[in-house]
């Protein structure tokens, strides 16, 4: 019986161990350079990656709508803007993931745009070499975010020549939270650099891949900062034929 006992708490502890180590850990699965290279199918599922954060930004197979994780649930911002639930099946080629918990909280005003945010954001940053996990609830006066379209299966385009054509949404006077990253330079062939943002709104009807946005006058904005100390990136199986091909070198973009 005390040898039981001793083999489950260790157990028990060990799993301590790793959840604690997620919490402060990154999880991000495939590579921006992947989809420059037209790489839009993967083989991680919704209901594995949830194991993994519980915040973030990514998309789904295809181009298939853009994905957002807020307070561990998982939405799908379809290509006419309708947001739904994304299914456990769901798969995604692309996506970033966290367990957020704020360490540090930036209190900003006199911001105009989102322009503006990202610039303040930067300079209070304590270290512009660490990955930060970025959580910001405001109202915008106005905002446009992008959507993605699905594409046909072994499409060549990368992923910068359908941004001129990728659904955009524009509305007024939305409250809701921005999700995003903050990622050092020398990472910018994994994720965008050095910020990528998703927004969704309180109502859950508005979101998608932040684009732009204006706000009130003497606003004041609270920006949660959670610094981590750990990247892990995984990729898609080696039966991936688009990981398997010879990609071209891209010049890495700091938006899309």
């Amino acid at each position: 019986m005390r040898s039981f006992i001793l083999v489950a708490l260790c157990i028990c502890l060990g799993s301590d161990v790793v959840f604690a180590q997620q919490q402060d850990e990154v999880f991000h699965y495939s590579t921006m350079e992947a989809m420059r290279n037209a790489v839009y199918s993967g083989n991680m599922a919704i209901g594995e990656i949830k194991d993994k954060g519980d915040f973030g930004l990514g998309t789904y197979n295809l181009l298939d709508g853009e994905l957002i994780a807020l307070d561990g649930v998982f939405y799908r911002v379809a290509s006419n803007g309708k947001i739904e639930q994304a299914s456990p099946e769901r798969q995604i080629p692309f996506a970033s993931v966290t367990f957020f918990q704020q360490d540090t909280l930036i209190a900003l005003s006199n911001v105009k745009d989102f322009e503006e945010l990202q610039n303040a954001i930067s300079q209070a940053l304590p270290s512009a070499n660490h990955f930060y996990a970025i959580r910001i609830h405001l109202t915008f006066d106005t905002v446009v975010t992008g959507g993605a379209s699905r594409v046909k299966p072994h499409e060549t385009k990368g992923i910068a020549e359908f941004m001129p054509s990728r659904p955009l949404y524009k509305t007024s006077q939305k409250t809701g939270t921005i999700i995003g990253f903050y990622c050092p330079p020398f990472i910018g062939g994994v994720d965008l650099s050095p910020f990528h943002f998703h927004f969704i709104s309180d109502d859950r009807t508005y979101g998608g891949h932040l684009i732009s946005g204006s706000f009130k006058a003497n606003a004041k904005i609270e920006v949660q900062l959670d610094e981590k100390e750990d990247y892990k990136i995984v990729l898609p199986s080696v039966q991936n034929e688009g990981y398997q091909q010879k990609w071209k070198k891209m010049e890495a973009q700091k938006s899309y």
